[in-house]
């Protein structure tokens, strides 16, 4: 029976849920959950997810699963509604809402550059392009929703929603940022991909960067199976002078289909191999780590070979650091669809067909990989906090419903067991 979604927006509303923004700012919240609100949620129906569920039900059933999480532990839970913009914004917003085109690029332009959102935002995306996206929000209020192609579906609210989404993040200086949203890995600087509108990741990596008083080192692990290629296309040309390490754990086999051959030819240079079919491209102080699971699978028992190397380069980016005086920034942009029980056809489909059952265990992970993961993770951040700036943990893909639980589940147990010293049991939670 299908779910009436809209009505159970209305009693996650009613529920106390979520912790004001003024306690949330407090330095003493050492990690939070971001999530979108119930209205912004509403607002992102017919966007599509890359299964049989849209972004709103998606999410709406993520949210569900947080909130048996929150019922257990004094992990602070933000939404996108409770954060305070500057009056520009928030009288761009109702521009927008009211349909007024020429009225709401005004505003737009009347933004400080300097602003503490809109700043970031244009040292990744164009201001042209932003104002498109304005735009096609405002030209979503015909018909509900403004399709540019198969992927890229815009409603009324979206620039709003992608505006408060990075602003909560930003404006919240928890050292832990959780968040559940909307996909950015595939946005390239002037336009969306693979439902990606923007990219948050760097744009947060902007900020981090302008406000580290140490010298910084940001450390990105996509663990989504469809490659960060535009993320990778940001850094390589717009951020090379950063000091950056990308991860970027897919397989070329799925969307979008870019293999080693084609990474050369993006990085215009010969790559280095570094071991296990691992290669990696450096362009000035970017490194970027190409790990194809297509090539990089499974050889015993243990844990997968993909995530240790994630791993090992993250305690040596920590040891260098500490080396060095510098800081540690480290940017997860996360996919649950590398889980070898991942469904849809976007994480699985190859060659005209599902993968295997045996071909997705030697080249997906499980969840003992993932549990691995995330309990080294918040071992090396307890171990090293006074090197790490923070730690910002971004949803990128997952579609497979139970799949996609248990992974939360599995993930919030980790931080409350390990950070919160709570003594967590998965058999706590209910669906």
């Amino acid at each position: 029976m299908k779910r009436n979604f809209f009505r159970e927006q209305q009693l996650f509303k009613k529920q106390n849920l979520s912790i004001s923004a003024d306690s949330i700012k407090s330095e003493s919240r050492e990690c939070v959950i971001q999530v979108p609100s119930p209205e912004h949620i509403r607002q992102m129906n017919s966007m599509p997810a890359g299964g049989e569920e849209d972004q709103s039900e998606r999410l709406m059933n993520m949210v569900h699963t947080i909130e048996q999480v929150h019922k257990l532990t004094p992990l602070p839970l933000l939404t996108t509604d409770e954060v305070s913009l500057a009056p520009e914004w928030q009288n761009l917003f109702k521009a927008i809402d009211k349909g007024n085109k020429n009225e709401a690029l005004e505003l737009f332009n009347l933004i400080p550059i300097d602003d503490v959102i809109l700043q970031p935002l244009l040292e990744v995306h164009p201001q042209d392009y932003l104002k498109k996206i304005i735009t096609n929000s405002i030209e979503a209020q015909g018909k509900g929703i403004k399709k540019l192609n198969a992927d890229i579906i815009l409603t009324p609210k979206t620039f709003e929603i992608l505006i408060k989404d990075i602003a909560a993040t930003i404006l919240n200086p928890a050292k832990l940022n959780f968040s559940f949203g909307l996909p950015t890995h595939h946005a390239f600087s002037s336009e969306g991909s693979g439902f990606c509108i923007l990219n948050k990741t760097e744009v947060l990596m902007r900020h981090t960067h302008a406000t580290c008083d140490k010298p910084l080192k940001c450390v990105v692990v996509g663990t989504d199976v469809n490659r960060d290629n535009g993320l990778c296309a940001i850094l390589r040309e717009f951020a090379s002078l950063m000091s950056i390490r990308h991860i970027d754990i897919f397989d070329s086999r799925v969307y979008p289909r870019q293999d080693h051959v084609f990474i050369k030819k993006e990085f215009k240079t010969e790559a280095r191999s570094v071991g296990n079919n691992i290669k990696c491209w450096v362009q000035e102080q970017f490194e970027y780590f190409a790990v194809d699971l297509s090539l990089t699978t499974r050889k015993t028992v243990s844990v997968h070979p993909a995530p240790l190397f994630a791993l090992n380069k993250i305690k040596e980016s920590i040891v260098e650091a500490k080396k060095n005086g510098a800081m540690i920034a480290l940017f997860l942009p996360t996919g649950w669809d590398s889980h070898e029980n991942e469904t849809a056809f976007c994480g699985k489909f190859i060659d005209g067909e599902l993968m295997s059952e045996s071909e997705s265990h030697l080249a997906r992970f499980n969840d003992g990989d993932l549990s691995y993961f995330y309990e080294q993770i918040l071992t090396y951040y307890k171990e090293n906090k006074d090197c790490i700036k923070e730690i910002y943990w971004g949803l990128e893909g997952g579609y497979d419903r139970f799949m996609y639980e248990k992974q939360i589940q599995s993930l919030m147990i980790g931080v409350n067991e390990q950070i919160l010293n709570q003594d967590l049991n998965q058999n706590s939670y209910g669906r």
